[in-house]
């Protein structure tokens, strides 16, 4: 709603809430009163939003006080007309949009909006560093990565099997937009010094592959490098044993690494190793590449050196996402600027899209985290509710894969999974029946309605349920909840 008669923009806090947009705290809290002069109900105004909103073709980035607005979504005060200094046509419903300030400021410049249609209002969060960290903006970097990172202890060696033969994969064809992107790609790694010319004996072979917005993602097909490599055996850390570290955490802050395996350097001298061939020519990375064998063990020891003091404390790390928890907002500020200087020292950068800074709830690694319980991200929810039917091995194995990680919020997950289990064995023949399509629908159903965990409080009375079958057993941990209830901490599912 436009409203002349309010001062400034506002957010309702339904909708922040609807569309998870992180809120960042005033300095100073701000009264709000309605026109009579009366404080509004729900007391000081102490957050507001930073967001991109789309009104039919008119696009905009706006900051909006959060509070309740009643029954409109936002309401656009005299600041925002001040600004914009439309041009209303009453007889034909218009709003023009013509002032220099939206001719130069506006992402979407659309002159006409239809005034009297209520729009579908699009709304996107947009990342801003609290200025108590602006001494890191540096860190939050909007560029490409034009320069070579540093080598480290860290590097990632490939180191070959005893009496490995080098070996070399094909050249495929590629489609008229698969090579505008692979001209593309080398172009920009040649610039950075992420690769060089190769005369290597040995070279793997590049593919393409659609990301989730259509765009096309080029690939090494490692895999033939992979079966002649050592494997490294450090372990990626348990989900659930990040989780529990939160129990008493209120505040928290998401930091998500730009780049990713990128910013690691290939041990000097196994460059060859690692080689890619293309119609261009043969060239081989400096820089990790995904889809190395090595690749997810060498990142997380190299996370794990750098913050290894603070793991546990008041950070978790796993892979490329940081999250820095606290119990108060002042040490919650010390907590940031100790990560933020760990990362500046490394020159490692964040991707200001990927972080959230000083909130109550988060997403984190698919879960929605808030003081004390743990539930499932309702996208993921969506995301196996609305998986198609298996038609192949492959994609059983996927589903299963997807709802594995979420194991301990399902209740018998091995025991109702049994039959899908059972088609990916060796040897099985495919065969899509009644049974498995049973244990399909249930496995999503039983994710849709999984239960909120709550984290273990020591001081409190653990209730422990056991289960077992022919062949699966399971056993379910609890404590009752704040709420009276009875909650589940975790589950042992085993077959």
């Amino acid at each position: 709603m436009v409203d002349s008669g309010a001062t400034s923009v506002f957010i309702h806090e339904r909708i922040v809430k609807e569309f998870k947009i992180p809120t960042i705290k005033l300095e100073k809290p701000k009264k709000l009163r309605v026109i009579d002069g009366r404080e509004i109900d729900s007391g000081m105004v102490d957050k507001y939003v930073q967001i991109e909103v789309k009104i039919f073709g008119h696009s905009e980035i706006l900051s909006a006080y959060v509070v309740n607005t009643g029954h409109n979504d936002m309401v656009l005060g005299m600041s925002w007309l001040k600004c914009h200094n439309p041009a209303i046509e009453w007889k034909k419903g218009w709003v023009t949009f013509n002032s220099e300030y939206c001719r130069d400021n506006c992402l979407h410049h659309a002159p006409q909006v239809l005034a009297g249609k209520t729009p579908d209002l699009e709304l996107k969060a947009v990342g801003i560093l609290p200025n108590i960290y602006k001494m890191y903006a540096d860190v939050f970097t909007e560029g490409e990565m034009t320069e070579l990172p540093p080598h480290r202890p860290f590097d990632i060696s490939i180191d070959l099997k005893p009496g490995t033969v080098p070996r070399h994969g094909p050249i495929y064809s590629v489609s008229i937009k698969e090579d505008e992107e692979l001209k593309k790609n080398i172009n920009n790694q040649l610039a950075a010094g992420h690769i060089r010319p190769s005369k290597s004996p040995m070279a793997s072979s590049v593919i393409f592959v659609k990301k989730k917005n259509r765009k096309l993602r080029m690939c090494i097909d490692y895999r033939k490098l992979n079966d002649m490599t050592v494997k490294n055996a450090y372990p990626l850390p348990l989900v659930k044993d990040l989780l529990i570290t939160l129990r008493k955490a209120k505040i928290f802050t998401k930091l998500g690494l730009k780049w990713g395996y990128n910013l690691v350097r290939i041990k000097e001298g196994d460059e060859w190793k690692a080689a890619f061939k293309t119609k261009y020519g043969l060239f081989e990375p400096l820089v990790m590449q995904f889809g190395l064998a090595n690749a997810p063990a060498v990142f997380m020891h190299f996370m794990n050196e750098i913050f290894r003091d603070l793991l546990g404390i008041f950070v978790v790390v796993y892979m490329d996402d940081i999250l820095i928890f606290s119990e108060t907002e002042g040490d919650h500020v010390k907590h940031v600027l100790e990560v933020l200087k760990r990362l500046k020292n490394n020159k490692l950068y964040c991707a200001m899209e990927k972080c959230t800074f000083h909130v109550t709830e988060i997403d984190y690694l698919g879960l929605i985290i808030a003081p004390g319980v743990v539930k499932v991200d309702p996208a993921k929810v969506t995301k196996a509710v609305d998986w198609d039917t298996p038609e192949n091995v492959t994609n059983i194995q996927s589903f299963i894969g997807f709802l594995y990680f979420y194991g301990d919020l399902i209740e018998g997950f091995r025991n109702i999974a049994k039959p899908l289990y059972g088609l990916t064995k060796k040897d099985v023949p495919w065969k899509w029946t009644e049974k498995e399509n049973e244990a399909f629908l249930k496995l999503k159903e039983a994710l849709r309605t999984a239960p909120v965990l709550i984290q273990p409080d020591p001081e409190k009375q653990y209730f422990l349920e056991c289960d077992a079958s022919d062949y699966a057993t399971g056993a379910v941990l609890s404590q009752i909840g704040p709420d009276g209830k009875m909650h589940p901490i975790g589950s042992c599912p085993n077959q």
